[in-house]
């Protein structure tokens, strides 16, 4: 029994110094983050919260890989809530929504790295997760298996490949495999990284406040994105 309520009190440790590190991430960036700052806020001294993480690295990869997965399963629900048809444009509206939700734990992950620390191997298997989810929904926006998108015509339907797009193609079929077990073919691979690269580039700009003073809705930037890699653009 007191096991068990060591255990509970060690975890609402662990959650409430992860939730004041997030509030100094809002506040200063990952160079804010600091054990003994988190231990002042919580009513403790710096070594008795080093009995809970051993080092700021180690509360860094907690807030790390918990925001990895958050997203993960984020876009994982969104896709598979869609139908096949839809699940391109979920997948890319469901990844916007989060950054904008939450556009320090996005930058976190997606920002500039933290000089001097290295990601753990769990942080690649989830990403690993993320890009099989990108891989599902490109392959419902056309290619070898002929589907189109929703609201795709006739017109609107995956072009040929262009000669660079080809040879991108067959630059990644010899990269190995970004998912472990699966290796998907080099036109997949090229369309998945476009989309990652595209998607994530305007949506950066938008949470770092890049388009503020231009006079334009990012939103209709992010969605006119959406459309032309839906079309194969």
């Amino acid at each position: 029994m007191a096991t068990a309520r060591r255990e509970r009190y060690r975890k609402q440790t662990r959650e409430e110094a992860k939730a004041v590190a997030l509030a100094q991430l809002a506040e200063s960036g990952t160079a804010g983050i600091s054990v003994n700052a988190i231990a002042k806020a919580m009513g403790m001294t710096g070594p008795a919260l080093y009995r809970y993480f051993a080092s700021r690295d180690e509360l860094l990869t907690e807030l790390i890989t918990d925001t990895y997965r958050d997203l993960a399963e984020t876009l994982a629900q969104a896709v598979a809530g869609a139908a096949p048809a839809d699940r391109f444009r979920a997948m890319a509206r469901a990844m916007r929504d989060w950054a904008k939700r939450q556009p320090d734990r996005y930058l976190l992950i997606y920002g500039t790295p933290v000089p001097g620390y290295h990601a753990p191997p769990e942080t690649a298997e989830i990403a690993a997760g993320m890009m099989r989810t990108i891989f599902d929904a490109c392959s419902a926006v056309g290619g070898a298996d002929g589907a189109t998108a929703h609201g795709a015509t006739a017109s609107h339907e995956q072009q040929p490949l262009t000669e660079l797009e080809a040879e991108l193609a067959r630059h990644l079929e010899g990269v190995g495999s970004w998912v472990p077990g699966e290796e998907p073919g080099g036109e997949l691979k090229g369309r998945a990284l476009r989309t990652w690269t595209r998607l994530h580039g305007v949506i950066s700009l938008d949470v770092q406040g890049q388009f503020t003073g231009m006079g334009f809705d990012p939103s209709v930037l992010f969605e006119a994105e959406i459309d032309a890699l839906v079309r194969g653009g």
